[in-house]
């Protein structure tokens, strides 16, 4: 009894089961037939959405001229695709327009009928292709990497000024969204038109005061000429920076490979670190004998070099062993001669000449910009200084005394503009639409010596360049003045030779100057050797695409 009760049991369950199968089958069919009806399309579409991605873009950065830095044109397209209703035709144009590697993909991506986005080489716009231009993503090749900085693998700036602007980079460039209906298949619709969303601006970006050609000229001079150091090339009149690299470089597309170069340290940017000045200071220490001997005192002052001059016991040599003999101002500096200077420092008292050097801007911190201060160096202050050994090393600037390449750059812009100390700085505003600037505040300079003084510095400085060729800085397509520099270091090579940075800081036109040009050759030896050839080969860059000549 149990056994036939059983038997019909199972004989009912897999007739229900049958029935079951046999309903799912009859739903899923039903279901396709809804689908794919011309009548109930339109409901089904109300009820699903999709949304493409289709450009995510950072804001530019351009220079003074509205050069875009980074996001320049890339001549390549982010493309759209619906399949539902592209045409043969259309597909036809969209596949030649894809690299040949990408074609197969591509294709499959259309076979399937949902939307996608991909890479044209070619505008494609039509009835069902929407293509928008991109910028160029590649940093491989990115001018002033030390400044722009890089970005990580999530596209959000690390260093420089990609991480100092993250949020008005990140937030003001153009997005692109395309939002459609689709199936219960997730396919678009054919006969639906998307809705396209666009924010931000293409064009929206910050503006830098970067000159791109002299920025790039000032690269390519540096890789060739200088293994380590730094330049800096400033508006005197406006503190603008128009230039400034940092040597060795790195790639923004290999940062594995910077980070790994320990011995160059190529992440640095030199150009805000503080090093030893030497003989750039004399110009300091000339402005504080001017400004407190007195202009004809100095200009009428001799003295003669024999090679060397005690300072109470301390003996400090010339770089001339057999020494110059009798020097006056103009002679002092064009040939450097250390005794001449130690003695008017001594004379004008190291207060005077540690008053000048802050009045400079010496051992202040500068900020450039967001994301981006030169170091504020070193400075003795005056208890050190009434020792007269202490005051003998800053006259001609050793001892503890450090600063940047921006800072020299900003001391001698006072030189050039009539005695007024500008700010530095990187940034002239932002921009919407890449032509209108909305600037940023100034800051006003300040008076740091008078107008006399001034003027006699940078005749005394031109004549040191243009008077012959012994600086090594003398341009061919332009004048110039300036001042070399052989910074000692204190420190020693694995040959027990002491290490010394070479410096020139000058400017140019000599009469009419438009730009002040800092060159530091880290542990290159002669200012003369290293860095003044550098200084001349970027005056003369410079003559060519501004027409200084």
């Amino acid at each position: 009894m149990s056994r036939l009760f059983s038997e019909a049991l199972y004989r009912r369950i897999a007739a229900l089961f049958s029935a079951c199968t046999l309903g799912a089958a009859g739903l899923t069919g039903r279901l396709y037939t809804l689908v794919n009806s011309d009548e109930i399309a339109p409901a089904a579409a109300n009820q699903s959405q999709y949304t493409l991605s289709v450009s995510d873009e950072r804001a530019k950065i351009y220079d003074a001229h509205f050069s875009p830095i980074t996001g320049a044109a890339s001549g390549r397209f982010r493309t759209a695709v619906f399949p539902s209703s592209v045409s043969a035709s259309e597909l036809t144009a969209l596949l030649r327009t894809v690299p040949d590697e990408k074609k197969g993909s591509v294709f499959e991506l259309y076979q399937s009928g949902k939307p996608f986005v991909t890479e044209t080489e070619a505008d494609v716009s039509g009835r069902t292709l929407f293509s928008f231009p991109i910028s160029d993503e590649d940093p491989s090749d990115q001018p002033a990497v030390h400044l722009i900085g890089y970005l990580d693998y999530e596209g959000k700036g690390v260093s420089g000024l990609q991480k100092g602007y993250e949020d008005y980079l990140s937030e003001n460039g153009r997005r692109i969204e395309i939002t459609g209906k689709s199936d219960a298949l997730s396919r678009t619709i054919a006969g639906e038109t998307p809705e396209i969303r666009i924010t931000g601006s293409e064009s929206a970006g910050l503006v830098l005061t970067l000159d791109l050609r002299l920025q790039k000229a000032v690269e390519t001079i540096g890789e060739r000429m200088l293994q380590k150091g730094a330049v800096v090339l400033m508006d005197p009149f406006t503190g603008q920076i128009r230039a400034m690299a940092s040597f060795p470089s790195y790639s923004p597309a290999d940062i594995p490979a910077a980070l790994a170069d320990t011995e160059n340290a190529p992440l640095l940017n030199r150009a805000l670190l503080s090093y030893s000045v030497g003989s750039t200071f004399k110009i300091v220490t000339a402005a504080a004998a001017m400004e407190t001997l007195g202009h004809k005192a100095c200009l009428e002052r001799k003295y003669t070099c024999l090679g060397a001059v005690d300072v109470h016991g301390q003996l400090f040599r010339c770089h001339l062993r057999s020494g110059h003999g009798e020097l006056d101002l103009f002679d002092a500096f064009q040939l450097s001669c250390n005794p001449w200077f130690i003695t008017l420092g001594l004379e004008t008292g190291g207060s005077a000449l540690l008053k000048t050097a802050k009045a400079f801007g010496f051992g202040e911190s500068l900020r450039l910009a967001d994301g981006i201060t030169a170091s504020s160096g070193a400075l003795p202050d005056e208890n050190e200084l009434s020792a007269p050994a202490a005051s003998a090393n800053l006259s001609f600037g050793q001892g503890f005394l450090l600063a940047s390449p921006v800072q020299i750059a900003r001391m001698l812009s006072a030189v050039v503009n009539g005695g007024k100390l500008v700010s530095p700085t990187l940034i002239l505003g932002k921009t919407e639409d890449g032509r209108t600037l909305i600037p940023e505040a100034d800051v006003l300079p300040r008076r740091v010596i008078d107008e006399k003084t001034a003027a006699q510095l940078k005749a005394i400085v031109s004549y040191a360049v243009m008077a012959d060729d012994s600086s090594g800085a003398k341009p061919q397509k332009t004048t110039a003045g300036g001042k070399t520099a052989t910074a000692q270091t204190g420190q020693t090579d694995e040959n027990g030779n002491e290490v010394e940075h070479g410096w020139f800081a000058g400017f140019f036109p000599a009469d009419d100057p438009q730009l002040v040009c800092v060159v530091l050759a880290e542990n290159a030896g002669f200012g003369n050797r290293s860095a003044a050839p550098v200084f001349a080969a970027i005056a003369d860059a410079a003559a060519e695409i501004l027409c200084y000549w």
